[in-house]
């Protein structure tokens, strides 16, 4: 056998990779009858006769496959300007890696291993450098089309929410612990908190510091915020609010100008995040019911859509987002008569006038191991766009029963590349998934990003988009879903973030001509989104390694 190696002298001996082709080839010709693409050859044998065969169908073999990849439509239609600005991309990609990455210790991983920082790895791991990045800064501009999978009620970050209440002078706070200097670390870090709109004649006059406090009497909130330094030094009276509320905040009794101001809030932050059009999805239960002003009552479901709505239409005059719809959302754990209220009611928004052109579709919303499995609920006409899969293995097989009813989307999805006849289903209905990178991750579905399944599922040309769940949970954006989408496989170029947004406007809930509308709209956007990158970033080079 040839050599094909040599020593340390390369302009004598190096590595000929034609030279160690011809050699492999001559050594197993006649095992092989066919081509690596298994047609018949013009010379009749279909076997590799040399390198120059060989690199033929090599090329041949990786064009097929490019062809076959879910952003191939993308790339092909790539104007001038879109093709300069992925090289600009990846140029920042590679920059952001020795520029933010590189310049990092390493850190411990599981089990102690030390490993260096690197792009791609759990968002928590990574959060404080990601947005110091120049790609962070272009997901951040890139207009995103249609956010499809939304918890309206965890949209807005705990300090905004603060912010709100504030403002609210019927506003008090309660406290499942006395807030005393005594057992300080237990009361502060075990209590739970609420905060509820109190009448005059319901208020429960207190105060959470003494240690002759009862659960669950009122104090009001300016006077809790004016006692709280003098009681506690370990962090300001926000900052342990904010930690208290970042999983107890949906416990906040609402009242009608809070509900307006959260809504108008949740559209600017579509604005900032660029975002043309959202279908939030909102939980329609008793416990989300809103006081009125005074706090003498409720509103009831009917009025959360009325607030909404109106907030939505008063303000809409903002080219830049102008598509909102509601997915009506209800518990699969409760019992199967509410539900059944639930999916009546919804169908009662469907056929009235004000409402019906803003009801997106149903969906049954919770943790799908602890609830009922989709086949239970079996009875309404609007369109399902229904939770599956949020699970490893989906050992409750909401997927299949998603694809039987027909569910126009399905969110989360993460199990389905375990089900490859179930994948071949929902590719072939056209039924698009609304994928969740970094809720995926924190929830424990995938140790970092480069394991996440959507990969998997673009590999297979299943029409794929990308949310942010819920992003107050995580304080995150949508922004930051999109980056680690591109972070987690080198794959990803900006062709491939254009298809996940061309497929997110193209399952959209409304008419044909309001999503061409929409369609029109934002391309006009992402034009102006090249001419931003090449003009922010045209003379950036690549660095040396």
């Amino acid at each position: 056998m040839e050599k094909v190696m040599g020593g340390s002298n390369n302009d004598t001996a190096q590595y000929d990779t034609t030279k160690a082709l011809d050699v492999v080839v001559r050594s197993r010709r006649g095992q092989y009858n066919n081509t690596i693409l298994e047609h018949s050859s013009d010379k009749g044998t279909g076997g590799i006769e040399n390198s120059e065969d060989y690199f033929a169908q090599r090329k041949e073999v990786l064009e097929r496959e490019a062809s076959l990849g879910f952003d191939y439509a993308c790339q092909q239609k790539a104007s001038e300007d879109e093709l300069q600005a992925n090289e600009i991309l990846q140029t920042l990609r590679h920059n952001d890696d020795i520029c933010v990455y590189k310049q990092e210790h390493a850190r411990k991983g599981y089990g102690g291993q030390t490993h260096r920082r690197f792009c791609g790895d759990h968002f928590l791991s990574n959060v404080e450098l990601i947005e110091e990045t120049e790609i962070f800064k272009v997901a951040q501009k890139i207009p995103k089309g249609a956010h499809l999978h939304i918890h309206f009620n965890a949209n807005l970050p705990p300090n905004v929410l603060l912010d709100i209440v504030k403002t609210q002078p019927r506003m008090f706070i309660t406290s499942t612990h006395p807030l005393t200097a005594k057992n300080e670390f237990i009361n502060y870090s075990e209590c739970q908190i609420e905060f509820r709109i109190r009448s005059t004649a319901d208020e429960l006059p207190s105060n959470l510091f003494p240690a002759d406090y009862k659960s669950g009497n009122t104090m009001r909130f300016n006077q809790f915020l004016e006692e709280f330094p003098n009681n506690y030094h370990r962090s300001s009276v926000d900052d342990w609010l904010e930690s208290k509320l970042i999983f107890t905040w949906e416990l906040f009794d609402k009242r009608t100008k809070m509900m307006k101001e959260y809504t108008k809030r949740c559209l600017q932050k579509f604005v900032r995040d660029n975002i043309q059009y959202a279908e939030i999805r909102v939980n329609f239960i008793q416990a989300n019911q809103i006081w009125l002003d005074d706090g003498s009552g409720q509103i009831n479901n009917e009025g959360i859509m009325y607030i909404i709505i109106n907030e939505y239409e008063f303000r809409k005059t903002n080219a830049y987002f102008n598509g909102l719809k509601i997915i009506y959302c209800t518990p699969r754990s409760f019992p199967g008569d509410q539900v059944g209220a639930a999916l009546d009611e919804c169908a009662s928004f469907k056929r009235n006038q004000k409402y019906s052109k803003y009801v997106a579709g149903v969906d049954l919303v919770d943790e799908e191991a602890a609830g009922k499995p989709l086949k239970h609920d079996e009875r309404l006409s609007i369109p399902f766009l229904f939770h599956s899969g949020k699970t490893i293995d989906d050992t409750e097989g909401n997927l299949l029963d998603a694809l039987l009813m027909n569910s126009r989307r399905i969110g989360q999805a993460f199990a389905l590349q375990l089900h490859p006849y179930i994948m071949q289903q929902i590719k072939q209905k056209g039924i698009c998934l609304k994928t969740c990178p970094i809720s995926n991750e924190i929830l424990g579905l995938t140790s970092r990003m480069s394991g996440h399944s959507i990969y998997l599922l673009l590999a297979n040309n299943v029409y794929c988009t990308v949310s942010s769940d819920n992003p107050a949970l995580f304080k995150s954006t949508l922004s930051h879903d999109f980056y680690q989408v591109l972070a987690g496989n080198s794959d990803i170029t900006l062709h491939g973030w254009r298809q996940l947004i061309e497929w997110s406007l193209e399952h959209l809930c409304t008419s044909k001509d309001k999503s061409v509308g929409i369609y029109s709209q934002w391309e006009n956007h992402w034009n102006e989104f090249l001419q931003w990158i090449i003009e922010t970033y045209g003379g950036v080079k690549r660095m040396a390694e």
